[in-house]
Formats: structure tokens, C-alpha cells, sequence
């Protein structure tokens, strides 16, 4: 399984950071997630994954403007 990322889609709502961290480390803290959003430009977002990410789907799930979602096989 992999996550597919379509950025444009993005909203910078940080709802899949936040599921994330609190999944994994049990706090609601975008800085300790495996995925990173980023603004490098005006209403321009970055989704990138740390090393850590598991490919897990915790963030697809939370995910409410399709930016996100399991590429199939």
C-alpha cells in the first residue's frame, strides 16, 4: 500500500498531521507527525512523509478534501 498525494486538493487544515501524531505519539502536535505539510508558496502546499511513515493510512482517513488517498496495486 502506498498514499498517493495530490496536493492542489490540499486545504493546510493539518487534519491528517494531527491524526497522525496523536496515533503515533499520543499528543495532537503536527511537529510530531510522520507527515509534514509545508506553505513554500501562497495558497501553495507541500505534502511530504518522514522517513518514519509507515504507509499506515491514518492520514487518507482524516483527509476530508481528498489530497490524500491509497494508490492501489
Amino acid at each position: 500500500m502506498k498514499i498517493e498525494v495530490n496536493p492542489e486538493k490540499c486545504s493546510g487544515c493539518m487534519s491528517c498531521q494531527l491524526a497522525c501524531s496523536f496515533t503515533y505519539e499520543g499528543v495532537f502536535n503536527p511537529l510530531k507527525s510522520r507527515i509534514a505539510i509545508s506553505w513554500p508558496g501562497e495558497l501553495e502546499y507541500k505534502i511530504s512523509f518522514t522517513e518514519d511513515c509507515t504507509d499506515c493510512g491514518v492520514c487518507v482517513q482524516y483527509c476530508n478534501y481528498g489530497a490524500l488517498k491509497i494508490e492501489e496495486d
